[in-house]
């Protein structure tokens, strides 16, 4: 059995390296082959992959080019995790929408209108619209990002405005504020659908509890209820591991803030001394021995 562990072909950074050197070492302590490949190594073809060295049994996929992903899914390859599941996580909108669709507690959630390069958002009558349900502050999210850098909080009508100038005519979400959970959440790390290990994100600096923004990390036994929650949305998309970032609400009630499809658990395992690859390695093989 071998496989490919395909990572974007852009990203330079030392805490993704080390955490592809996890992943290869699970997979290849274990007596499975696993090559790192950059996705411009995969191929341009529209329908065209390179098995010119072989054809993998499977790919974990560690970036998000869906777009590449459902072309090797359509060559038959088994992905872990699947197009779906990624571009599903990637994009907040359908996010929020497939947990509002599940019946899973996430915050009150609107969706800007569409609107496009040469337009922008001119009108922002909605905006106020919304605001007046809400109340201020709230969150305002880009639909795709990572790390927190694409997430904002709006006091005002203007400090909304001037954040949705500042990143043009990009689809964008407008959230709850969990005042209960400023600064603070947990990351659940879930590998087929069963809790793993987590951590307790705190940032006293920020809204955001994200480490890369400045947060930090320790191990921490969630609730049950908490655990539960993550389970059954990792459950709702299908994810064979993932990072699922579960809010305080007001009554101490779990929230879902979101999922992430390529959790960076390289900081899970600082945090912790858990090293996730070990448990997707094992999910991994056991899966393809039952297909």
């Amino acid at each position: 059995m071998n496989g490919w562990l395909i990572v974007n072909s852009f990203v330079n950074n030392s805490k993704f390296d080390n955490l592809y050197q996890m992943l290869l070492r699970a997979f290849n302590s274990r007596g499975v082959g696993l090559e790192l490949k950059h996705a411009k190594d995969v191929g341009y073809g529209v329908d065209e992959v390179d098995f010119s060295n072989g054809r993998p049994d499977f790919c974990i996929f560690w970036d998000k080019d869906i777009y590449l992903a459902k072309k090797l899914e359509s060559k038959g390859i088994r992905l872990f995790n699947s197009s779906d599941s990624v571009e599903f996580c990637d994009n907040k909108i359908w996010m929020y929408q497939i947990l509002e669709k599940n019946g899973i507690r996430a915050p009150r959630t609107y969706i800007a209108p569409k609107t496009y390069e040469a337009l922008g958002y001119y009108d922002l009558t909605f905006v106020k619209d919304v605001a007046n349900i809400l109340g201020y502050p709230f969150v305002i999210k880009e639909a795709r990002g990572s790390f927190g850098k694409q997430v904002y909080l709006a006091h005002s009508f203007e400090e909304a405005e001037s954040i949705i100038k500042g990143f043009g005519y990009k689809d964008f979400l407008m959230q709850e504020y969990i005042e209960s959970s400023c600064g603070r959440d947990i990351r659940i790390n879930v590998v087929g659908h069963k809790a793993i290990v987590s951590m307790l994100r705190k940032n006293p600096n920020d809204f955001r509890s994200n480490i890369t923004n400045g947060g930090t990390g320790k191990a921490y036994t969630p609730k049950p209820e908490y655990i539960a929650l993550a389970e059954e949305a990792s459950r709702a998309f299908n994810l064979d591991f993932g990072g699922i970032d579960v809010m305080f609400g007001p009554n101490d009630e779990p929230i879902i803030c979101e999922l992430n499809s390529n959790p960076q658990f390289a900081s899970t395992k600082a945090a912790t001394g858990i090293d996730l690859s070990e448990y997707i390695a094992e999910h991994v093989i056991k899966t393809l021995c039952k297909e």
